[in-house]
């Protein structure tokens, strides 16, 4: 694929690792999702789409393409928007059959990409997306951010991802503020970062916490450097149970070592019986989908 086999049409969004924009295969119509890089070091996050494909909750990866001032990915174009955008378009009063059903689908997600040895490390709703219309297919995206992470791997020791959604051992990495957390936590982490991440997702759409996430919004944030009493108050915050209202009371340990795993999430009885929809959407075990085609991306 060249750049003149498709338009760019309007920007839709922004981030730390490139612009996305909407636009559309000349030759099909197909509308498709550019994500613009600058030329350098921008083979990372392809590499780590390739490494994922063929699951239907991850966003599709069609072609890379190659420009003199830029890379960029051509991606699926995920019609139903974000996850963010959903839950403020409620008013943050999201149904809890919904949240599960969601939060399913995010765990099947996950699943896959451990199982690939991967860490997304910038799971937000931003970053979760709807396939279509109909907002019930969930697509996992943008690992920008995303590290892959084989047995031998060292714990990552720079902190990574959006400042609110960060577990306690990735604050700890923090430059100069390696003390905000207990002396259980490590400072270093890896995949169960993510884990975390996704319990403050779930508390946000449950709780309805829009001014919260106003703040988490800021584009301030990239530039800011958490003061210590910011960081212990999020932390001692962040001990209470960021679990769903219906799950029993468990301890509060921030400790990675004492973190629900996905596995573990899946069986519980709050997602056990939150089928995504009658094709079983949420089921890891599945290869290749409607959403994937089971197409491998390509370079060009």
């Amino acid at each position: 694929m060249e750049e003149d086999d498709y338009t760019t049409l309007q920007m839709i969004g922004k981030g730390a690792f490139g612009e996305v924009y909407k636009g559309v295969l000349n030759k099909t119509g197909q509308s498709v999702a550019i994500k613009k890089i600058k030329r350098g070091d921008t083979m990372k996050e392809w590499n780590v789409m390739t490494r994922l494909a063929g699951h239907q909750h991850i966003l599709r990866a069609i072609a890379l393409v190659e420009a003199p001032e830029h890379v960029a990915y051509v991606l699926e174009f995920a019609k139903g928007g974000d996850l963010f955008s959903y839950a403020e378009d409620k008013g943050f009063e999201v149904p809890e059959a919904e949240v599960r059903a969601i939060t399913r689908q995010i765990v099947a997600a996950l699943l896959h990409i451990n199982a690939c040895g991967v860490a997304h490390l910038d799971l937000k709703p931003e970053n979760v997306l709807f396939k279509d219309a109909s907002q019930s297919h969930v697509l996992l995206a943008d690992f920008g951010a995303a590290e892959v992470l084989g047995e031998s791997s060292a714990p990552i020791t720079r902190p990574v991802g959006t400042l609110h959604y960060m577990a306690p051992e990735v604050l700890r990495c923090w430059p100069g503020e390696e003390g905000i957390a207990d002396d259980a936590v490590p400072r270093g982490f890896g995949m169960l970062a993510d884990n975390w991440s996704l319990g403050v997702l779930v508390y946000v759409l449950l709780h309805a916490n829009y001014q919260l996430q106003a703040v988490f919004r800021s584009p301030q944030l990239g530039r800011f450097k958490m003061p210590m009493a910011c960081s212990k108050t999020y932390l001692r915050r962040a001990r209470h149970s960021l679990r769903p209202r219906s799950h029993p009371a468990a301890p509060k340990k921030i400790s990675p070592a004492h973190r629900m795993t996905l596995a573990e999430a899946r069986e519980h009885p709050w997602l056990e019986g939150a089928k995504a929809n009658k094709h079983d959407l949420d089921d890891p075990a599945s290869g290749s989908s409607d959403a994937q085609d089971g197409k491998r991306p390509r370079l060009g």
